[in-house]
C-alpha cells in the first residue's frame, strides 16, 4: 500500500508542474467528452489518440489544467451541425472538443447532462492498443493499472482519461508506444515503479486520506520499468 506520505508529497510535485508555464485558470480549460455508449477498449484507443493529435498550443494549458475533462450523455451524430469536435472514436459513440477556456458551464453542457454515476459494467482484465498505424514503434510499452474497486463508471472515465492524457502529454506515451491496460483490485507498490500515479480524496475516509487510483509505468521490450517523477492530484 502507498503511504499517505508519499502520495502528498508526490502531488505536490504535480501541483508544482501545473504552476511551472505562463499563467492559466485550471478551473476554466476543459475539454468536453460526449458518450452515446460506453465501450472500454474504443474508449482507451479514442482517449490515446485524441490526446496524441493535440498541438502544443492546446495541450500545454490543458496539462496546467490537470488536463480537466466533463464527461456528458449524448449522441455525437445529433450534435455534428452545431459543435466542432476534434476527435470521434471509430464507432461514433464518442466525441472529444479541443481544450477551450469556456468556464464552469461549456456550452454543450448546458445542453447535454453528466454521464451517469452507474455502477462499473463487467470489463476485461486486460486491454492492449498497439501502437499508432505508421508510427515507428519505440520498443517500449506503457502499463496502465486501473482500480475497479469502489469506482463508479463516472469515476473510471476520469481516472483513466487523467491518467491516458496526461502521460501522453508528459512524453510517457508516445505514437509508437503500446499501451496495455490492467484492471485491478487496488494499487500494489510492488508493481511499480510509476511513472504518473493518479490520486485522489477517499471519499469513504472520513480524515482526507488519499486513495491511489490509477498508475502508469513504462516497460522495456523485456518488462524493465523507467523511474517515475510525479503524481498527478485532483
Amino acid at each position: 500500500m502507498f503511504t499517505q506520505q508519499y502520495l502528498r508529497e508526490h502531488a505536490e510535485r504535480r501541483v508544482r508542474a501545473a504552476h511551472a508555464g505562463p499563467a492559466a485558470e485550471p478551473g476554466r480549460t476543459a475539454v468536453t467528452v460526449v458518450l452515446r455508449r460506453f465501450e472500454p477498449t474504443t474508449f482507451v484507443r479514442s482517449a490515446v489518440a485524441y490526446a496524441l493529435n493535440l498541438p502544443d498550443t492546446l495541450s500545454e494549458p490543458w496539462l496546467r489544467a490537470y488536463t480537466r475533462t466533463v464527461f456528458l450523455s449524448g449522441n455525437p451524430d445529433n450534435l455534428r451541425t452545431r459543435f466542432a469536435f476534434q476527435h470521434v472514436s471509430a464507432d461514433g459513440a464518442m466525441a472529444w472538443t479541443l481544450p477551450e477556456d469556456t468556464g464552469e458551464a461549456p456550452p454543450l453542457r448546458r445542453l447535454l447532462r453528466l454521464f451517469p454515476a452507474a455502477a462499473l459494467p463487467p470489463l476485461p482484465a486486460r486491454i492492449e492498443i498497439p501502437p499508432r498505424d505508421g508510427a515507428g514503434p519505440d520498443l517500449r510499452t506503457a502499463r496502465l493499472d486501473v482500480v475497479t474497486t469502489r469506482v463508479s463508471l463516472a469515476d473510471y472515465l476520469v481516472h483513466v482519461h487523467h491518467a491516458l492524457a496526461e502521460a501522453v502529454l508528459s512524453g510517457v506515451i508516445g505514437a509508437g508506444t503500446g499501451v496495455v491496460l490492467r484492471h485491478l483490485p487496488r494499487l500494489d507498490p510492488a508493481e511499480g515503479p510509476y511513472a504518473m500515479l493518479r490520486a485522489v480524496p477517499d471519499r469513504d475516509a472520513a480524515d482526507g486520506r488519499l486513495r491511489a487510483c490509477a498508475g502508469v509505468a513504462r516497460c522495456g521490450v523485456e518488462g524493465e520499468e523507467s523511474e517515475g517523477t510525479w503524481v498527478h492530484l485532483e
